[in-house]
């Protein structure tokens, strides 16, 4: 410049003072200048572009302030201070810029962890994968193709129990999983726990019987021996074979025993040599027993079988144990019209016939006196192995009142009687319901009233003969004198009107004789031909 320092200052008195203010106008703006630049040199941590690019732009708008103020060095004080505030404006822009800054920092912890990942897929890995899906689908082609074949053809194949499960066992045919129900497993119907556990790991022959598919198209194949095992047994066996096996069931008609899974029928005709009325009497659910093979059919599954060999009779030892007049308890069973069959012990029965119930009367049935299933003592008066029969007697068990027949009711006494049967030889009467006796038609008089009798008539009658040997009481109606007399007496003329022979003349000359009035016949002659056998029998 043309003009010295002091002239300049002379000619401008404040000159000084301004180019002061300026210069420390401009050392501030610089110094400022100098905090942005250190500012801006701050480098946030992993932040992202985008958010260190924002602050890049706030940090260059106070480099053009810079500038711009060093342009308008010379300004006056007025400026001055304004641009001192605009410094002091911009110095806090660059703490918040700094704030600004900082937080990214926050952002990307936040980010660390992205929401989705992208995975280069191996493109070899996932065509071996196909492959062996294709492969795998072709066995089971295969291998459905082997089974339906087998199911069609009912072939046998050999398999290997490969585990106990649920319901059954699993099987294992080259590869192929197969089902067996635990009821397809033997002949039984439910085989133990034991048993299917025990068959794992062993080798055994089946046939596939049913193929089931579900609705995603599933198969299940389904094998069973049942058939195999049923078909090898009924061809090992025959008729007359002893087998052993465990009672099952009883019925009323016999008992089913189970021969290693195969039931076979007693039937209760064949259990014992005697006769037996109840199953239970012989056996219980779960007696092993012996049996003989009577009949077959393999077709139904069926045995019949017999025990009579393996049963022991009672009538074998019959003589020994029930010799005659042993007394017996015994159950009345059932009614014949000879007598009732009684039964002594299991299997035993003996025939209490109607002519050994009571001592003194005739024509007495059991049902009159007894009732099924009531126990009676009774004497035996028979016994015979060979015949398997026993003879029983309930008037055996009271003394023989016969025996003293004549000491009670002697002849000549007289008894009130009931008529209880008539025939045409005369009437079966009850003497005081403890004896029977016979009144011949030939005692009956022709007397008003006392001529004709019916079932249940009562009278007076004498008693004519009694006789103990032959068990047996004859007795007359009583008549008085005037009821004798009243019978009209019979014409002598009237047989050779009617040309009848008359009697016979006396030519002897001998006196009349007059028979004593005894039983012109016996109380056999008045039985018919069945109570003649009945009494025979006894």
């Amino acid at each position: 410049m043309s003009m010295s320092d002091q002239e300049l200052n002379h000619a401008n008195p404040n000159a000084d003072e301004s180019s002061l203010i300026n210069e420390t106008s401009a050392l501030e703006t610089v110094s400022t200048h100098e905090v942005v630049s250190e500012t801006t040199i701050v480098e946030p941590v992993a932040t992202s572009a985008e958010t260190a690019e924002a602050p890049t732009e706030n940090v260059e708008a106070p480099t053009e302030t810079v500038e711009a103020t060093t342009k308008t060095a010379e300004v006056p004080a007025e400026t001055v201070e304004a641009t001192t505030e605009t410094v002091e404006a911009h110095a806090e822009t660059a703490e918040a810029t700094t704030e600004t800054v900082e937080a990214p920092a926050e952002t990307v912890e936040a980010t660390t962890i992205p929401a989705t990942v992208k995975i280069e897929q191996d493109t070899s890995a996932a065509d071996k994968r196909k492959e062996e899906k294709e492969k795998r689908k072709q066995l089971e082609e295969e291998q459905a193709a082997i089974t339906d074949t087998i199911h069609a053809d009912q072939s046998v194949i050999e398999v290997t129990v490969a585990e106990r499960i649920k319901g059954g066992l699993r099987l294992d045919y080259n590869g192929t999983r197969l089902f067996m129900p635990a009821s397809h497993f033997g002949l039984k119907r439910a085989p133990s726990d034991k048993e299917l556990t025990d068959a794992v790991g062993t080798a055994i022959p089946v046939q596939i019987i049913e193929i089931q598919k579900d609705e995603n198209g599933r198969r299940t194949v389904v094998a069973s021996r049942r058939k195999l095992l049923r078909d090898s047994f009924f061809g090992s066996i025959k008729e007359g074979d002893i087998v052993e096996g465990t009672v099952s069931s009883l019925t009323t008609f016999g008992i089913f025993v189970d021969i290693n899974g195969v039931e076979g029928m007693v039937h209760i005709s064949r259990m014992a040599s005697y006769r037996i009325a109840d199953p239970s009497v012989l056996f219980k659910k779960g007696d092993h027993v012996k049996a003989t093979v009577s009949g077959i059919d393999s077709e139904k599954g069926r045995l019949a079988l017999s025990t009579k060999d393996f049963v022991s009779s009672p009538w074998d030892a019959v003589e020994t144990k029930y010799p005659t007049g042993t007394v017996v308890k015994g159950t009345v069973k059932r009614f014949t019209d000879f007598g009732t069959y009684v039964e002594i012990e299991p299997g035993l029965e003996g025939l209490l016939r109607n002519a050994d119930l009571v001592w003194g009367r005739r024509g007495v049935f059991a049902q009159d006196l007894l009732q099924e299933g009531v126990v009676i003592d009774l004497a035996v008066l028979n016994s015979s192995a060979e015949k398997k029969r026993i003879g029983l007697s309930l008037k055996h068990m009271k003394p023989n009142p016969w025996k003293t027949i004549q000491d009670t009711h002697p002849a000549g006494s007289n008894v009130s009687v009931t008529v209880s049967q008539v025939n045409p030889n005369g009437l079966l009467v009850n003497i005081n319901e403890d004896f029977d006796g016979f009144v011949p038609r030939s005692k009956v008089r022709n007397v008003s009233g006392k001529n004709a009798f019916a079932i249940g008539d009562t009278f007076e009658a004498t008693i004519v003969d009694s006789n103990g040997d032959t068990e047996s009481l004859v007795l007359a109606p009583q008549y008085t004198d005037e009821e004798l007399a009243s019978i009209p007496q019979r014409n002598q003329n009237s047989g050779q009107n009617s040309g009848q022979r008359s009697p016979r003349d006396n030519r002897s000359g001998d006196p009349k004789v007059t028979l004593p009035d005894t039983p012109t016949i016996t109380i056999m002659d008045l039985l018919s031909e069945a109570q003649k056998s009945n009494l025979k029998g006894s």
